[in-house]
């Protein structure tokens, strides 16, 4: 069982394993309870609502028939919002708009057959995700068949209705196919559609023509409008421990109401970092993005790795700028360390990036960020965390990371092989929250506990 204070949650897993009926099962719970405060918001922006408590459970589990090629698998979450978050805080979310400030939600739950008429084919009935040129969420069949014979082919096709967790437009029926080829050993082709209110393609190709360089494309379209393209080459020198990356992104602006709002798009990551915290595509504007990534192990000093990226955007129409939009430069550089010449259980990363960018006398022109991130294991059963991130120019800060001096730590205790407990804290402070939110800082503190078994 797992105990975890952070960011003012109260945060339980339990797991176990068991036996049913001739089913493995396995079940995981998480319960969080999450308490957040900041200073007093400006009562003529918002109401005097300084601090949020909210209460989270999330239910996982698998049952798996291995002779019957059978599997049921379940996720739900139940989330209560305990102090009664007043409409007009800067902590309100779409929980405080529902009855009784509460929300149930089913992420998926669906039965899997293998081996269904041919050994090859998987069929997948019930609530569950799909993707490819979208990700879809929907009530309905999927299936997937293997045809080793020609060309290694892969097709999967779906459908049913559109799940809408946060709205209520009514039932929407959705279908698509994904078909991939592997001609050859070091080729893939992928096709993909969906079909909803406007389709949805896209059609990539990886390719390693060299044992130490690898090809990439993407091309995506919303009918018969170009969503986006995106180009890439990189290559690894085993010899000298180098990595290279160069990319080319194009992204066209659609007005479409089928238009997803989620884009994974490398693009849209921190300066240093692959995660994407903001997905914006909602409020993107076209703009063609070029990238340059450089990583070198340094051979003299176990454990180091350096690198370095340079990024350039430009906006197709200059006149979009806004929170979201901008024409910018970006060169960063940072290194990870992991044990090597320091002890065991260390780890270290560091990272600064300058920026460079073509805005009106309301935005910043140049700023500067970086970050440090440390971990540490000792006396075998602890675990120390820490991070610091700082942004010199904020008010653009949508770009890079929501808020502009953020830092985080956390400490826990694996009190067994299935047992954790742990404390962790985070402090947020952004020139954003000043202007639009009449706060300075916001504050959030976790508690947590684990169990697996």
């Amino acid at each position: 069982m797992i105990l975890i204070i952070a960011g003012g949650c109260l945060l339980a897993t339990t797991a176990m394993a068991m036996e049913l009926g001739g089913a493995d099962i396995t079940v995981q719970s998480t319960t969080k309870y999450r308490f957040q405060w900041s200073d007093s918001p400006d009562q003529d922006m918002l109401v005097q609502d300084d601090d949020d408590q909210d209460f989270f459970e999330t239910i996982n589990a698998d049952a798996t028939w291995e002779e019957l090629g059978l599997t049921f698998s379940t996720m739900a979450t139940y989330v209560k919002d305990v102090d009664g978050t007043r409409n007009g805080s800067i902590f309100q979310d779409y929980v405080d708009t529902r009855d009784n400030r509460q929300d149930f939600e089913c992420y998926y739950a669906y039965l899997e057959k293998t081996g269904l008429f041919d050994d090859n084919l998987t069929v997948r009935a019930g609530r569950q995700y799909a993707y490819g040129a979208e990700s879809i969420h929907f009530d309905g069949l999927w299936t997937h068949l293997d045809i080793p014979s020609w060309l290694n082919m892969e097709v999967e096709g779906f459908g049913g209705l559109v799940v809408q967790h946060y709205s209520d437009l009514g039932p929407s029926g959705i279908g698509g196919f994904n078909l991939r080829i592997h001609p050859l050993k070091e080729l893939s082709l992928e096709f993909d559609g969906v079909f909803f209110e406007e389709n949805s393609y896209e059609t990539s190709l990886y390719w390693q023509p060299l044992d130490n360089w690898k090809v990439r494309s993407r091309v995506a379209f919303i009918n018969d409008h170009t969503r986006y393209i995106d180009v890439g080459l990189s290559s690894t020198i085993p010899e000298t421990g180098t990595s290279l990356d160069f990319s080319v992104y194009r992204r066209y602006a659609i007005s479409s109401s089928a238009d997803y709002l989620f884009d994974f798009s490398y693009t849209l990551d921190e300066a240093l970092s692959s995660r994407a915290h903001n997905l914006y595509l909602m409020q993107e504007e076209g703009y063609l993005e070029f990238d340059i990534r450089i990583g070198q192990d340094i051979w003299f000093v176990p454990g180091l790795n350096l690198y370095g990226r340079y990024t350039k955007r430009g906006l197709s129409n200059g006149d979009d700028e806004n929170l979201y939009n901008t024409d910018f430069q970006r060169v960063s550089f940072g290194f990870d360390l992991d044990e090597g010449i320091t002890w065991e259980g260390f780890r270290l990363g560091a990272g600064l990036s300058r920026w460079w960018e073509d805005r009106d006398k309301f935005y910043e022109e140049e700023s500067t960020s970086y970050f440090v991130e440390v971990h540490q294991r000792f006396l075998e059963n602890f675990e120390f965390e820490a991070d610091y991130y700082h942004k010199s120019e904020d008010v653009n800060s949508l770009i890079e990371n929501e808020a502009s001096t953020r830092y985080r730590t956390a400490l826990s205790y694996q009190v067994c092989d299935y047992s954790k407990v742990g404390i962790e804290y985070e402090y947020s402070e952004d020139d954003y929250y000043e202007h639009e939110l009449g706060i300075d800082h916001i504050n959030a503190l976790t508690l947590s506990l684990d169990l697996n078994f």
